[in-house]
C-alpha cells in the first residue's frame, strides 16, 4: 500500500495555514518540512542542531509501503535513522522530536545541559565517558575512586582519557571517518 498524496498534502498545507502571521509578511522562511524515510540521509546530531534553528518543523511520517512519489516535490528534505526498514515513519519522527526539542533553549532546565554530551564535545563529534551516582559500591564494583577524589584537575584529566577510551572502543569510525562500524 503506497499512501496517497492529497491527504499528506492537505495536512501540511493545514498546518502552514496554523502557522502565526510572519513578521515581514509572505511565505514562512523559517519552516522546514521533512519526511521519515530509509532512502533519506542519516539524522544525527549535526541534522537535530540545524533542525532546532527553525520556527516550524513539520515532520511527514512515511508508512507502508511508501509515499506517492510526488510528495517529495513539497517536502525540503528526507531524514533515516540508518540502515534499516521499519514499518513506519512514526518512531523515527518521535525520535527526530525527542533530539530537536531538547535543543530548543528553555525546554531543558540546565541551559548548558547539551554543550558537552556525546557527539558534541568541544565541537567534536565523540562519546561521552562514563557517568556515575551512588552509591559508591554496588555488587562488587565501585564508582573510580578519581570521581570521588574532589580534585577537579584530575576528574577532568580522568574525564579526558575516558572519552578518547569510550570512542576508541565503541565507536572508532568517530575518530576515524575512513573506518566503519563493519570495518575491522
Amino acid at each position: 500500500m503506497i499512501l496517497r498524496i492529497e491527504p499528506i498534502y492537505n495536512a501540511v498545507q493545514s498546518a502552514i495555514s496554523n502557522f502565526p502571521a510572519s513578521p515581514a509578511g509572505g511565505q514562512f522562511p523559517n519552516k522546514k518540512i521533512v519526511i521519515t524515510s530509509p532512502k533519506g540521509k542519516v539524522f544525527d546530531q549535526k541534522k537535530a542542531e540545524e533542525f532546532s534553528k527553525f520556527e516550524h518543523l513539520i515532520i511527514i511520517a512515511g508508512h507502508y509501503e511508501d509515499v506517492d512519489a510526488r510528495v517529495l516535490d513539497y517536502v525540503d528534505e528526507e531524514v533515516s535513522m540508518g540502515d534499516f526498514v521499519l514499518t513506519g515513519g512514526e518512531i523515527p519522527a518521535a525520535a527526530i522530536v525527542d533530539s530537536v526539542v531538547r535543543l530548543i533553549s528553555g525546554v531543558l532546565k540546565k541551559e548548558d545541559a547539551t554543550k558537552n554530551e556525546s557527539f558534541n564535545i568541544n565541537g567534536k563529534k565523540i562519546l561521552e565517558y562514563p557517568q556515575y551516582t551512588r552509591p559508591e559500591e554496588f555488587m562488587g564494583k565501585k564508582v573510580p575512586s578519581v570521581l570521588l577524589s574532589g580534585d577537579p584537575k584530575k576528574i577532568q584529566k580522568w574525564q579526558k582519557e575516558k572519552v578518547l577510551e569510550e570512542t576508541r572502543k565503541k565507536r572508532p569510525d568517530l575518530l576515524d571517518p575512513s573506518r566503519t562500524l563493519t570495518s575491522s
